[in-house]
Order: structure tokens, then C-alpha cells, then sequence
């Protein structure tokens, strides 16, 4: 693998991280959160993690979402450092310079806790756009996604797989083997790339599980991956900071 992912100091204002992933579509930004914030965000959703069981439906779903990887959703729910991290500054400034050219206003499309355990195969590499109808391809970037590292996410662990610069490329084309990177990276630190980045989760062949929480914000006139309305309880969202529950969607469009 030849290819490489830019990495830029925690420090970077929302202007750089937007500059780096106009780009290359994928920009890694060290140290974004705290080690004091990534470890109450795995103490709040460590008790979460623990109560989930083994799915027992073996389908094609597991090629795409993984028989051995632990997916939890209702973040904002589940962990009460997330709504300040949903919101933090230098990714809403990002936001702002991806979605709303095109939009009035973009919302949370999922906040999705996944830890890849042992043995888990590679996801199918893919672009998040594709989540919509070609029909809103115009607009894209219909979707940016955050990263959030809350382990060490090695290559031998399933590093999520990254393909710089395939934002720019017509939809048919396949990467080459030496275009192909992973976004190997600290706790605390954050991939960033958009939806016409073709990305994947990688393949754990260590045995030590990789976490991580997949924090993505879409175009306001979309449907949102996650509901959060029944994800979050509305007791949850009145305690909210009024911008976080705009980006749930308690706000009119």
C-alpha cells in the first residue's frame, strides 16, 4: 500500500481539516478529543457493549455489517459525552463547508458505536452516498463522516480501509492495490471523509478489538440513516444543547 492519509496536528482549525479534505477526501486528525473524553465515552458505553449477545441470523447482511463486530446505536442516549462531541466546533465548521451549499441544514444521519472484533472479515469497500437514490448524487457530498478512535486502530486490527483522492473519481472506477490505504491512528483521533470516499472496515486479524463511533451528518432534506426519534428518548433530547437537538431533528427545515 503506497497510498497515504494526510495527518494533521489536534490543534488544526475547522479551516485546515476542510482545506485537507477537499483534497484528498480523507484526512486524519491526531489527538482531536481528550484522553479524559475517550475514556468516559468507554466507560459510558462499555455497560452497552457488554449486554449486547451474539446476532444468531447468519445473512448477506453479515458480509456488509460483520458476524463479528458489536454495532450500537442511540449514542446520544447511551453516552453523555456524545452530544458535546456531535457538536463540537471544528466539525459543525466542516459541516457547514460540505452540506450547505446544498442544503438549508444538515442533520445527524447516525451515530453508530462499532468495535471490530477477532476474526472478522474486511467490509466490502464502498462509498456512504450510496445510501440515497443516484437521483441526489448532484449534491454530493450528501454525507461526511467523522471517526471518532476510541482504541488503537492498527492495520492488523481493522483499521478503517481508505482509498485518498477516489471522492474526485467517476463511480465506476475500482481502486488499484498501491491506492488503497488504511487510517491507522490513536485514541482520541478522528478520520474525516465524505461520502463519495470509497471506505471500508478492515480486517481483524489480531484478535484485539478495534473501537470506534462512526458519527456521520447528512443533508437536512435526506432521511437519516439511524431514527433518532425512537432511538433517543425525548427526555434525553430536552436536556440537550439546543444545536445538538436540531441535529436530531427537533427543528423545522
Amino acid at each position: 500500500m503506497s497510498a497515504t492519509v494526510q495527518r494533521l496536528p489536534g490543534a488544526s482549525s475547522g479551516e485546515t481539516i476542510n482545506e485537507a479534505l477537499e483534497g484528498d477526501g480523507v484526512v486524519i486528525v491526531e489527538n482531536f478529543l481528550s484522553s479524559d473524553l475517550v475514556s468516559a465515552l468507554n466507560a459510558e458505553l462499555q455497560p452497552h457493549i457488554d449486554a449486547c449477545k451474539p446476532r444468531e441470523r447468519k445473512d448477506l447482511y453479515d458480509d456488509f455489517l460483520g458476524t463479528y463486530t458489536v454495532r450500537l446505536h442511540g449514542v446520544a442516549a447511551k453516552a453523555p459525552s456524545f452530544p458535546g462531541v456531535m457538536i463540537d466546533p471544528r466539525v459543525l465548521f466542516v459541516m457547514d463547508q460540505q452540506l450547505k451549499p446544498n442544503c438549508t441544514d444538515y442533520r445527524l444521519s447516525a451515530a453508530e458505536l462499532i468495535e471490530i472484533r477477532g476474526g472478522e472479515t474486511a467490509q466490502p469497500i464502498h462509498r456512504d452516498d450510496d445510501s440515497w437514490p443516484k437521483a441526489a448524487q448532484s449534491a454530493s457530498p450528501l454525507v461526511v463522516n467523522v471517526m471518532i478512535a476510541l482504541s488503537d486502530y492498527t492495520a492488523e486490527n481493522g483499521a478503517t480501509v481508505v482509498v485518498p483522492g477516489s471522492h474526485k473519481w467517476d463511480p465506476e472506477r475500482v481502486p488499484e492495490s498501491d491506492e488503497i490505504t488504511q487510517a491507522v491512528m490513536s485514541p482520541g483521533s478522528v478520520a474525516m471523509f465524505t461520502g463519495q470516499t470509497i471506505h471500508g472496515g478492515g480486517q481483524n486479524i489480531s484478535g484485539v478489538p478495534r473501537r470506534g463511533l462512526s458519527v456521520s451528518y447528512c443533508h437536512g432534506w435526506l432521511v437519516p440513516v439511524e431514527n433518532s426519534y425512537l432511538g433517543i428518548p425525548l427526555e434525553t433530547v430536552r436536556g440537550l444543547p439546543e444545536r445538538a437537538q436540531s441535529l436530531l431533528g427537533y427543528d423545522i427545515y
